[in-house]
Formats: C-alpha cells, sequence, structure tokens
C-alpha cells in the first residue's frame, strides 16, 4: 500500500525523486558529466530502486524520463505566456524573444542547452531524437505566437493567413530560438566561464 503524507497526499515516490534529480544534474552538469552514483546521491534512492524502475536502461531511461518530463515543462510554461493577440509585430516579437529568455533561465531550458552540447547525449540516437522533438516543439510554439490571430479576424481567414505565411512564420521562429540558445548559452553557469576563461567574475 502506498505511504501517504499529510492529508492524504501521495508520498513522493522513488521513481518520481530519481527523476527530479537527474532533471537538475542535467541542468547542471549535462548528461555526460552526470554519473549513476551522482543520480542516487541527489535523489536519495539505492541502487536498487534505480534499476527495479529502469531495468536495462540506467542512465539512459532516467535522462530520456527527465526530458519527458521538463518538455512537459517547457511546453507548460510557454503556453502559460501567450502573445498578445492582434499586437503589433514587434510587439509579438519581443513578447517571444523575452519569453524564450526566461525559459532559457529556467531549470529546463538549461538541460536542453547542454544537451545540444553534449557530444555523447548526442550520439546516443534516442536521447539525440528526444532533444531534437523538444527544439520542435519549442519552435512550434513560437510559431503559435507568431500568429498572435486578431479576435476580430474569423477564424478561416486567420487560418488562411497562416498557411500564406507558414514559411515566414517558421524562418523567423528558427532565428528567434537560435537566437535565444546563444544568449542562453553564454549566460549559462560554468559554460559561459569555459567559452570566456578571461573574463574576469563580477
Amino acid at each position: 500500500m502506498e505511504k501517504r503524507r499529510g492529508r492524504g497526499r501521495p508520498a513522493y515516490d522513488s521513481k518520481q525523486k530519481l527523476v527530479a534529480a537527474t532533471c537538475k544534474l542535467l541542468s547542471e552538469r549535462g548528461f555526460e558529466a552526470t554519473s549513476p552514483v551522482m543520480i542516487q546521491q541527489r535523489s536519495g534512492i539505492g541502487q536498487g530502486s534505480m534499476y527495479h524502475h529502469f531495468p536495462g536502461k540506467g542512465k539512459e531511461g532516467l535522462a530520456l524520463d527527465a526530458i519527458s518530463h521538463m518538455r512537459a515543462s517547457t511546453l507548460a510554461f510557454l503556453d502559460g505566456t501567450p502573445a498578445p493577440r492582434g499586437a503589433e509585430v514587434e510587439a509579438v516579437r519581443e513578447h517571444i524573444v523575452a519569453a524564450l529568455d526566461r525559459l532559457f533561465d529556467r531549470r529546463e531550458g538549461q538541460a536542453l542547452i547542454r544537451l545540444m552540447a553534449d557530444g555523447v547525449a548526442g550520439a546516443i540516437r534516442p536521447l539525440a531524437q528526444a532533444t531534437q522533438d523538444w527544439c520542435d516543439d519549442i519552435r512550434a510554439v513560437i510559431v503559435v505566437m507568431l500568429r498572435a490571430d486578431d479576435p476580430a479576424e474569423g477564424p478561416e481567414v486567420a487560418d488562411a493567413a497562416a498557411r500564406f505565411l507558414a514559411p515566414e512564420f517558421e524562418h523567423l521562429a528558427e532565428e528567434l530560438f537560435t537566437a535565444a540558445l546563444g544568449r542562453g548559452l553564454v549566460r549559462l553557469p560554468k559554460i559561459a566561464f569555459y567559452l570566456f576563461p578571461d573574463r574576469e567574475e563580477a
């Protein structure tokens, strides 16, 4: 029977603790520099429980679950910051830039940057695909934000305009996403130090 905490609240189970610890470590260290022992120590969960939840997969399986969790969190965050409807293009663009900067200052954004820069993670097909899918999700949300349909327009008119402008939206979404990644990379703890070793600490 599952342990319960407080007034009927389910206890945070061992699998959740392992995934939460992996999310934190991926954001702080990346995939290659994170070991199963680090995950166990951060989560407080023993090796037996780790391999019970992720049999035969170990760190890779944990990373995939962590990516899935952070991907959902990313979409929830961006969905919670919709672009102003019917606004001028420049106002929408500024809104998206600010939302992406906030995203890449968050744990999940930092984890995504580290995964994209991690050669080992990139060489493992399931991890590379999961990371690519995560990026594709963000680009798709940016396209939706760029549409910023005017509520005065009928949905058919808005959809027709969006189809006509789709290549332009996709190009701009890629441009905004890539620029935000670059800014996030420079602000990322430790990576910024390696990129600019001569920069003095503020």
